[in-house]
C-alpha cells in the first residue's frame, strides 16, 4: 500500500510541475544584428511558416519592449501594407497582434499573449512561434517597426 501512495504523490508532483509557467532564459533578446532569437527558436518553425516576402532590416525594428529571448522576426509583403511578425506562445497561451499606432515615422505593433483566467487549467510545456499578420493603412516604406508586448488573461 505504501508504494501506491508514492505513485500518487509522484503523479501529483508531475502534474503541478507541468502546469507551472516556463520562462525562456536563452538568448539575449537585444534585437541587434547577430543577437536575434536563439537558434532553438529559429529551428522550431517549419520552413513554410517563415515569411519570405522580404525581411525588415534589424536597424528598422525596435524590439526593446519585448521580453528577453522573444523572437525578433518581421517581414513586409511586396505591396508594403502587410507585416508578418513571428510571435511566441506556449502551453495554454495564445498570441495575437494589433497595430497600436501608425505615423509618418513609425508603426507600433502590440503582441498580446493571452492565458486562461482559470489557474487550474492544465497546460502543456511546449513553445510555438506562429506567424501573425497585421494590415497597415499605408505601405511601411522607411518607417520603423516598434514591437510592444502585453500579457492578458481570457
Amino acid at each position: 500500500m505504501r508504494w501506491i501512495r508514492g505513485i500518487i504523490a509522484a503523479a501529483a508532483l508531475l502534474t503541478v510541475t507541468a502546469c507551472g509557467e516556463q520562462t525562456a532564459t536563452t538568448g539575449n533578446g537585444s534585437g541587434e544584428a547577430g543577437g536575434g532569437p536563439p537558434a532553438s527558436q529559429e529551428l522550431s518553425r517549419a520552413p513554410e511558416e517563415v515569411p519570405n516576402d522580404g525581411p525588415v532590416p534589424m536597424g528598422r525594428i525596435d524590439a526593446s519592449a519585448l521580453p528577453e529571448g522573444y523572437p525578433v522576426d518581421v517581414a513586409v509583403s511586396e505591396e508594403g501594407r502587410t507585416l508578418t511578425i513571428v510571435a511566441q506562445e506556449g502551453g495554454c497561451t495564445k498570441a495575437s497582434a494589433t497595430v497600436a499606432e501608425q505615423s509618418a515615422e513609425r508603426v507600433e505593433v502590440t503582441l498580446v499573449e493571452s492565458k486562461p483566467a482559470d489557474k487550474n487549467t492544465m497546460c502543456t510545456m511546449d513553445m510555438r512561434y506562429p506567424p501573425l499578420t497585421v494590415e497597415l493603412d499605408e505601405p511601411l516604406g522607411k518607417r520603423v517597426v516598434v514591437l510592444d508586448h502585453k500579457r492578458t488573461t481570457h
